[in-house]
């Protein structure tokens, strides 16, 4: 599956990316990343992202970086987005994930309050940076074999079921849960008081992105008011931008190539910085072209949507990452695989993106792909 890239390529979706370095949030946000961040990020691999980088966070403005100035908010536009989203998985991936679920939400109410829609109480101290909010969609994508149940209740619905992953979880405040009528097929974004006793969370075991306080929720008759309902939408609609979010390379992917590509230039091993410099041309051709479709998809939504070349962008994309950290922990040689060594920590920062926001077309795509690897 590999793409043969027109030499022609749009380059300045990408442009504009790199031009947001001399914005002042995105400059701090760069200088938080790379000297408060990634010295620590072994560190928080092992303990876990803390309450005091989350106030880190909120004193650069990254909790309410997209929410508009009459709320002390950044009001960063997608090309100054995406390159915070770089600049925090260059420092840490853990830092990165757990931060990265808090978007979403906050993104919608700087819609709403843009519009003069109401937000109310809750939508503004997310707009203000006061909170940090979570995310527990994952599952939305196994419906119906899977999935969080709303059900019809008196002033509002009760929810029930389990969210397999949720990132960040003892240090955000709420929940922004997607949970589904079935009689409706209809989807509801519903926000959720991480303090509330009917929720059970337990830490997960995992091997990557361990740092990430990622933990597994269960809602038992969880009851959430009407006016915590904050989207509805139908299923087939989620359906075709949930499609989006899993076909595109995602600026966190770039952000980690880059610290790989800096450590095998930094690296004291001429065959390192052969390998550095063979990749930084196709990542920034990858990167380029990722950002570039998505641009162009968006500018009109009626037209050609590229999901087949941004899919197969993607599986050629991770390919290459994985290929660039297993460069770099050979390069270390046996260090390499020592808890106190960073290559082994990118290389499952690696892995963790080779299954996230994975549905049954991506993970079909990756896996036909490294079956038509194999030599005859």
């Amino acid at each position: 599956m590999t793409l043969t890239f027109d030499t022609s390529i749009d380059t300045s979706s990408a442009d504009r990316v790199d031009a947001t370095d001399d914005l002042l949030l995105v400059a701090r946000t760069r200088t938080f990343a790379h000297e408060t961040l990634k010295p620590r990020a072994l560190l928080t691999d092992a303990e876990g992202v803390t309450a005091e980088t989350i106030e880190g966070l909120r004193g650069i403005g990254l909790l309410n970086h997209l929410a508009p100035a009459r709320f002390g908010g950044g009001e960063l536009d997608k090309a100054a987005e995406r390159r915070v989203h770089e600049h925090l998985a260059y420092g840490d991936f853990n830092t990165w994930l757990a931060w990265a679920q808090h978007t979403g939400l906050l993104e919608h109410f700087s819609a709403l309050a843009k519009s003069g829609k109401p937000i109310g109480d809750l939508g503004e101290r997310i707009l203000r940076g006061e909170i940090l909010s979570g995310t527990a969609i994952s599952d939305a994508r196994h419906y119906p074999a899977r999935y969080v149940r709303a059900t019809p209740a008196d002033g509002g619905w009760t929810i029930n079921g389990t969210v397999s992953w949720v990132s960040g979880w003892g240090v955000n405040a709420v929940l922004s849960v997607a949970a589904i009528d079935p009689t409706t097929e209809t989807q509801l974004l519903a926000l959720i008081d991480v303090a509330d006793e009917r929720l059970n969370a337990e830490p997960l075991p995992l091997t990557a992105a361990t740092g990430s306080r990622t933990w597994r929720v269960t809602f038992d008759d969880v009851f959430v008011s009407e006016s915590d309902i904050v989207k509805r939408t139908p299923r087939s609609e989620w359906d075709v931008r949930d499609q989006k979010i899993v076909s595109d390379v995602r600026p966190q992917v770039f952000g980690v190539a880059r610290a790989i590509l800096d450590e095998l230039r930094d690296s004291d091993t001429d065959a390192a910085h052969v390998v550095a410099q063979a990749w930084e041309a196709p990542f920034a051709r990858y990167r380029a072209r990722a950002y570039d479709l998505v641009d162009r998809a968006e500018s009109d939504p009626r037209g050609p949507q590229y999901f087949p070349e941004r899919l197969a962008l993607k599986v050629e994309t991770l390919r290459a990452l994985h290929k660039i950290s297993r460069a770099l922990l050979i390069s270390r040689a046996g260090t390499g695989i020592l808890s106190t060594d960073t290559a082994q920590l990118h290389a499952r920062s690696v892995l963790f993106l080779q299954i996230q926001s994975q549905n049954r077309h991506s993970r079909t795509a990756q896996l036909a792909d490294i079956a038509e690897s194999a030599p005859i």
